[in-house]
């Protein structure tokens, strides 16, 4: 008889999947919790500015957890009474609407779509790659906690700074030892004066 081994602590999982055929898939927040999603439905997306058509992916998600999907029912229903967005996590000019997935165009490193999904338990970021039919799925990728555009450049200005190292008072003397003294086979031989 085989055992089902737990999934291991310290790898995330928050996987984005959704089928080649039905369009429809499934997807776990950083926060745990998971979500189904009905069927992403293509749409032609003609940009103002120059004229580009794009293809977008949109579909609702909904939690399979009863307790989260009363949450997000009660957030839905606030937000279309309302229309108002968490102010920490939206711009006021925003147009999501929770629990809708919109994929968007984007390229970056190991992702071509970027999505932000928000719902009771907070804002996300979806990567996701188009696999085009690969292992029956369309959409493949993760679900990433959200960071505002500040907080990316503060890490990754953290990050720079401890990539850095340190100076190093006693290497940097040492090397300019070496660069002034001169070695043997590169002093000239002097002429005599006659």
């Amino acid at each position: 008889m085989s055992t089902i081994t737990p999934a291991s602590d310290d790898q995330p999982n928050h996987g984005f999947f959704i089928n080649q055929g039905t369009l429809s898939g499934r997807f776990t927040t950083p926060g745990g919790e998971e979500y189904t999603i009905r069927k992403l439905e293509p749409r032609e997306v003609t940009d103002p500015r120059d004229g580009t058509v794009t293809v977008i992916w949109g579909g609702f998600a909904a939690a399979r957890d009863l307790d989260r999907a009363a949450k997000d029912a009660q957030l839905q229903t606030h937000f279309n009474k309302t229309g108002e967005r968490p102010a920490d996590l939206f711009a006021p000019e925003s147009k999501e609407i929770p629990l809708y997935i919109t994929l968007r165009p984007q390229a970056g490193k190991g992702f071509d779509h970027i999505a932000t999904f928000w719902n009771s338990e907070g804002k996300h970021t979806v990567l996701a790659r188009d696999l085009q039919g690969k292992a029956g799925l369309r959409f493949g990728g993760n679900v990433l906690p959200y960071k505002s555009p500040e907080e990316l450049a503060a890490l990754r200005e953290s990050k720079a700074a401890a990539s850095e190292p340190a100076p190093n008072m006693e290497q940097a003397l040492a090397g300019k030892k070496q660069r002034v003294t001169p070695r043997a086979a590169d002093v000239a031989p002097k002429k005599e004066q006659a």
